[in-house]
């Protein structure tokens, strides 16, 4: 038997009506599966049905006038054999005739299978997380953990499918990522987008001044057309002012701080290390006098309360801490020498 078989006009009606068997029915999806042209030409002839189906509905008593014989012909010059996936002895079968009823239901049945194809692929569930003052941490679908900072946004569907993890970020968030070669983990944030295979990091995309903190591994980091690679040690940050990429050494000992709760300061001014802490304490710290502004200050702090921290800086100063409110004041003479 020739396993390159044409594709019928009666086997294609057969298959719409569900009247294959398992033989006929394989030879049909491989014929499918061989050429994107084939499922074209098929998605043509189920159109032909849908249009002799439709004109019967509307017209009963009439006759259906869409020529098929000039619309299969030109579907049917296009299509190529099929290959069978393996050979089996068939027996005849007998001519089909398409009448209204016949067609309605080949119809009907494949509107029943799309519906369903349609049903069993719906759009998965997406998860949303949403910091205000608090941090979280949050594992993901693949293992991998995440850790939230305050005023943060994330998005990710509940199951990652397809080739690819995929997340949304708004806000700032330290990675650490489950590797997987044959699945990249991409970030978007504001514009820019981040993509691992496997490696932690901090991304912090408040604004579109997107920054990258890489503590393990290689991370890929791009902007439209721009896009650097970066290694541990190094970070990068996105300038929507200068549309460029800049990339340096991670010199600051405090990127990570708002997530392992330790703060180091080594000859650092004044300014800084209040900065610093109020960036991560998301608290309002204000220096009354400009001159205390340039003291240095060689300290560290580890899962300490920011007013305890605070005071300890004043004691080594010699200033003074006020709260008022929800901010502190911190006031003094000047440093000591």
């Amino acid at each position: 038997m020739n396993t390159n078989q044409p594709i019928t006009e009666d086997l294609l009606g057969k298959y719409l009506a569900q009247e294959t068997d398992a033989q006929e029915s394989a030879l049909v999806e491989t014929w499918l599966k061989k050429d994107v042209a084939n499922q074209k030409e098929f998605d043509d002839y189920s159109y032909i049905l849908a249009q002799i189906a439709i004109s019967k509905a509307e017209n009963p008593a009439e006759q259906i006038n869409v020529n098929v014989d000039a619309a299969w012909k030109k579907v049917k010059s296009k299509m190529q054999p099929a290959v069978m996936p393996q050979v089996v002895a068939m027996k005849p079968t007998k001519q089909i005739f398409f009448t209204p009823i016949r067609i309605a239901a080949s119809i009907t049945l494949l509107l029943a299978g799309i519906l369903a194809l349609f049903l069993s692929r719906k759009e998965p569930e997406i998860i949303s997380l949403k910091t205000t003052q608090n941090t979280l941490e949050q594992t993901l679908p693949d293992g991998s953990v995440v850790f939230l900072n305050a005023n943060t946004n994330l998005s990710y569907p509940a199951g990652f499918e397809g080739d690819t993890r995929e997340i949304n970020l708004s806000g700032e968030a330290f990675f650490k990522v489950q590797r997987n070669e044959s699945k990249p983990f991409i970030i978007h944030a504001n514009g820019s987008d981040i993509r691992v295979l496997g490696t932690s990091f901090n991304v912090k995309a408040y604004t579109k001044n997107v920054k990258v903190s890489v503590e393990s591994g290689k991370v890929e980091f791009k902007h439209e057309k721009k896009q650097t690679l970066l290694i541990k040690g190094e970070e990068a940050e996105f300038e929507v002012e200068k549309d460029t990429i800049r990339k340096a050494v991670m010199l600051d000992k405090n990127t990570f701080a708002y997530k392992t709760k330790t703060f180091v300061f080594e000859d650092a001014s004044l300014e800084h290390v209040i900065n610093v802490l109020s960036e991560n304490y998301h608290t309002k710290i204000i220096l009354k006098n400009n001159n205390i502004k340039s003291c240095r200050l060689t300290t560290t702090f580890t899962n300490e309360t920011l007013p305890n921290a605070l005071n300890v800086i004043a004691e080594t100063l010699n200033l003074k801490v006020t709260p008022e409110g929800e901010k502190y004041i911190i006031d003094g003479d000047g440093c000591e020498k």
